[in-house]
């Protein structure tokens, strides 16, 4: 027969061990508590950490690019007007007024009957480089810079020169300075003589459309 257990605790004790107990368990609840949050903040503390030696890390990294930046400047200003001088040079040597074609060209639209004795160039003031470009003026005739004296036989050889000279891209303005014609004898034994019709003819060199560029890059050499 199973023997029935009696607590003989008078009541005020049995309350006051019920409620030691449940402070106990309410005090190992904090304890617990208490190592769960030491716990989370050590590792957010360590996590912390990690992260301000990496961002320190990264700060020591932008500083020595920087540097090496700062120390390498120097060459991207040569550069920089190494591109400007190349970029100016090629722009003057396409401003330049090309002779050589010029002269070529005239040899070919020579009329047979026309001999040259003289012939002067000049480069007009704005067609030089760094010039400003000149405004139009409506009715403003340009300034003669070739001049052509020669002679022939006759005035309308003088006519055909000029008209060929209209043809060059180059030239406009061809102009009649002078035109005259006078005996000149055409044999060694001096019996007989020929007209000979001396001229002299002027031309401009056609202008660009926009002012050459200046001789020199913007920016000193450092």
């Amino acid at each position: 027969m199973a023997m029935k257990r009696i607590n003989l605790l008078p009541p005020e004790e049995r309350a006051k061990a019920s409620r030691e107990r449940g402070l106990m368990y309410v005090i190992a609840g904090l304890v617990a508590l208490v190592v769960v949050l030491g716990a989370v903040y050590l590792w957010q503390n360590s996590q912390v950490s990690d992260k301000e030696s990496e961002r320190d890390g990264l700060e020591a990294d932008i500083a020595a690019v920087q540097t090496q930046a700062a120390a390498l400047q120097k060459y991207q200003v040569l550069q920089t007007q190494r591109t400007e001088m190349t970029a100016t040079a090629k722009s003057i040597d396409a401003a330049r007024v090309p002779w050589s074609t010029v002269f070529e060209e005239i040899s070919l639209v020579i009329p047979e009957n026309v001999r040259l004795q003289s012939l002067t160039c000049a480069v007009p003031a704005e067609m030089l480089p760094g010039a400003a470009a000149a405004p139009a003026v409506a009715g403003t005739e340009l300034a003669a810079d070739i001049t052509f004296t020669g002679q022939t036989y006759e005035h309308k050889d003088v006519a055909e020169f000029m008209t060929r000279l209209g043809l060059l891209p180059q030239l406009t303005n061809i102009q009649l300075s002078s035109s005259t014609t006078a005996a000149a004898t055409t044999t060694t034994t001096g019996t007989a003589t020929q007209e000979l019709t001396t001229f002299t003819v002027t031309a401009s060199l056609r202008r660009y459309a926009v002012a050459p560029p200046s001789s020199t890059a913007t920016g000193g050499a450092q």
